[in-house]
């Protein structure tokens, strides 16, 4: 996604509390579905590391988010939804290792309503889920995913730890980097996903989401709007994820699927009000980046109430490092 601090620093400047437009849809309706028993969570540390941590003894085996999965599809449906960085929060989070399984238990066990993965092709032609090009910085190795296999990829131990080098509290040497098999098992009839598809090889990708049935639960997002084309030319049922920088690449992109919009627009933070009714008026939800509140998160604290801004100014769903805090703001968490 974009995590370049320069954006960052942009999305700082620019997500402030303005009011909503009022020739803008109705913002989505927090309080229309059942808010469930909200837990004694920390707004950054987020549930106990017990629950998901290698220690743990399994996971939920329901949803225990309080909106409906399949909310997230019905237009009708006026909800506001929130989705863990890379699982559980990735360069701030401080709840569990980036795009692991442990991240995906801890993200089930939240209430979150979706996670977001990043993935990339292994030399045999294999999926895995990894942000950087390379195996560095979150494992024990080194060396480019697309020239190692999925064994030797898999053969590597997560860190314990951030971007910004914050040791977890638990467990987690138990942790491997999952293939994309793996997390789909995991996330089927539980939880939706924001697949940050980071690879050319889109017919590996349809193929795998096929093949574990969770074509209603995963958006292929892309920043190159022609990769989510040759998606839904590879399979018209699949769900697409769009990333336009202004109102022209968002009416380019609508443009391409005029059978049906991208399920999905990620739209840029400081221009919600002005894009977010054009996403709208296309029949797709819409996608943004917590960043800027998140960056005040991990710095001074007590940033809860300041994400309900993004909804405000248009936001369908919101992904955050600290989903947490976001959830705590809606007033909900996992159902007891």
């Amino acid at each position: 996604m974009r995590t370049r601090i320069i954006s960052l620093l942009a999305v700082l400047m620019t997500a402030g509390c303005g009011a909503t437009d009022a020739d803008a849809p109705p913002a989505p309706d927090a309080g229309s579905a059942s808010p469930g028993i909200v837990r004694d969570i920390d707004p950054i540390t987020g549930p106990a590391a017990g629950l998901f941590d290698c220690t743990t003894k399994g996971i939920p085996e329901q949803r225990l988010a309080s909106v409906p999965l399949d909310c997230v599809l019905d237009l009708d449906c006026k909800q506001r939804f929130v989705v863990g960085h890379r699982g559980v929060g990735g360069q701030y989070g401080r709840i569990a290792p980036e795009n692991s399984m442990a991240s995906i238990r801890a993200a089930l066990w939240l209430g979150q309503d979706g996670v977001e993965l990043d993935i990339r092709h292994t030399s045999d032609d294999r999926l895995v889920l990894m942000h950087d090009g390379s195996v560095d910085r979150t494992t024990d190795g080194n060396g480019s995913v697309s020239a190692m296999t999925l064994a030797q990829v898999q053969a590597l131990k997560l860190k314990a730890e951030n971007g910004a080098n914050h040791t977890y509290a638990g467990d987690f040497g138990c942790e491997f980097v999952p293939s994309l098999a793996d997390a789909l098992a995991l996330i089927r009839g539980r939880i939706f996903v924001d697949l940050d598809t980071k690879t050319s090889r889109i017919d590996l990708v349809v193929k795998e989401i096929v093949a574990a049935d969770v074509v209603d639960q995963v958006f292929v997002s892309v920043s190159d709007v022609d990769k989510a084309v040759a998606a839904r030319k590879a399979n018209p049922q699949i769900r697409v994820q769009v990333r336009p920088d202004d109102a022209a690449q968002l009416k380019s992109a609508l443009a391409k699927f005029p059978a049906r919009p991208p399920e999905v627009i990620e739209l840029p933070a400081g221009d919600l009000e002005v894009l977010a009714p054009l996403a709208h008026a296309g029949m797709s939800r819409t996608f943004t980046n917590g960043w800027g509140v998140d960056i005040q998160q991990a710095t001074i604290g007590g940033m809860v109430d300041a994400y309900m801004a993004f909804y405000d100014q248009g936001a369908d769903i919101v992904q955050s490092e600290f989903p947490a805090s976001v959830l705590l703001g809606l007033g909900r968490a996992a159902v007891d």
